[in-house]
């Protein structure tokens, strides 16, 4: 093999390495981006609205008016399918970190909210709100690679179809209202796609890149929701045994991206994050924009079936409960706690 071959030879082999590092490092066109995200989107709208129901599901079906009253904690979880994270990982080539992959249940949301309840005065009603926030780092039982955050809040009104007496349980019915945001971060080893940044291109104007080293990858939602209830229980010594089903219906908005600090630039020369933004709303996307994150969202609607049951056990006052839950529409399980002091 002569010089001149061997120069033509290694010249070749490194026009090839660097025409494949270039199309490995390639960022990704935001319209694909969405289109990938939006499966994520969809299965996940049936999902939040369960998700905002945590809270506000005591043992006891009986509706005691003014000045009966309630303040407690909840506790729980529900799980998010599987399926949901590792189809769009498959899709998008991301490698995702163990804490989802070897997970047969499903996702964990974990959740806590702060309720109560207190009789309404000359109304045959009760009503009831509830409070919770979640930060990354109250979550590190999920996993060192993976942490989530949000924020609860919602209220329900409960009126009594039986109130219940030796012989017959109680029978209620509510209708309330939970407002639910927040998201699921990861450390990835593989990012995939999302790994050589986002592009998009403006009619007349030019093409925008977001460049970002190391991203995490994140997953958003928000919701509003309703949720109609009914419930029976029935006292038995100690003990408050109790069924219920319930249809809630969510209007949401989810979607993701990456967490990591960006840069912005277009057709090759730096720009700032407001020219990125009206680039953006010019186009119509719906993204949740910072120095620290881009995320792209899809607003979709959804509702789903649940039932659940429990028991608590009353020692006076204080009033200890556990309940299971399932979604019929998710195919997906949750469980809680809650703690309380009730007369």
């Amino acid at each position: 093999m002569n010089k001149t071959f061997r120069r033509a030879l290694v010249f070749t082999l490194a026009f090839l390495l660097l025409g494949s590092i270039g199309v490995f490092g390639q960022a990704i066109e935001l319209d694909l981006m969405k289109e990938n995200f939006s499966g994520f989107s969809s299965d996940v709208a049936t999902a939040l609205p369960h998700a905002a129901a945590t809270g506000l599901t005591w043992s006891d079906a009986r509706v005691r008016g003014f000045p009966h009253f309630g303040v407690g904690l909840s506790l729980g979880a529900v799980m998010i399918p599987k399926d949901t994270f590792v189809d769009l990982a498959d899709t998008m080539n991301i490698a995702l970190p163990s804490e989802i992959t070897d997970s047969e249940l499903g996702v964990p949301f974990p959740a806590y909210a702060v309720d109560a309840r207190l009789g309404i005065p000359f109304l045959p009603f009760d009503v009831g709100a509830k409070l919770g926030m979640l930060t990354p780092e109250m979550s590190e039982s999920l996993g060192g690679k993976v942490n989530a955050d949000y924020m609860l809040a919602g209220f329900e009104i409960r009126y009594p179809i039986i109130k219940g007496n030796l012989l017959l349980p109680a029978v209620s019915l509510s209708a309330g209202y939970n407002y639910l945001s927040g998201g699921i971060g990861m450390t990835v080893d593989n990012a995939g796609d999302l790994a050589g940044g986002i592009s998009f291109d403006v009619p007349d104007d030019g093409t925008y890149t977001v460049d970002y080293t190391d991203p995490e990858l994140r997953f958003d939602w928000q919701t509003q929701a309703v949720d109609f209830k009914v419930q029976t229980s029935k006292n038995l010594l100690i003990f408050t045994p109790y069924i219920g089903g319930a249809y809630s219906y969510g209007w949401s908005k989810a979607g993701g991206g990456v967490s990591a600090e960006l840069t912005y630039a277009k057709d090759g020369n730096s720009v700032n994050e407001d020219d990125v933004r009206k680039a953006l709303d010019e186009l119509g996307y719906d993204v949740d924009l910072s120095d620290q994150g881009f995320v792209v969202l899809s607003s979709v609607d959804g509702g789903s079936i649940r039932a659940f049951g429990g028991l608590s056990v009353n020692l006076l006052l204080l009033k200890l409960d556990v309940n299971g839950q399932y979604n019929f529409t998710t195919s997906s399980l949750g469980a809680g706690v809650n703690a309380r002091i009730q007369f």
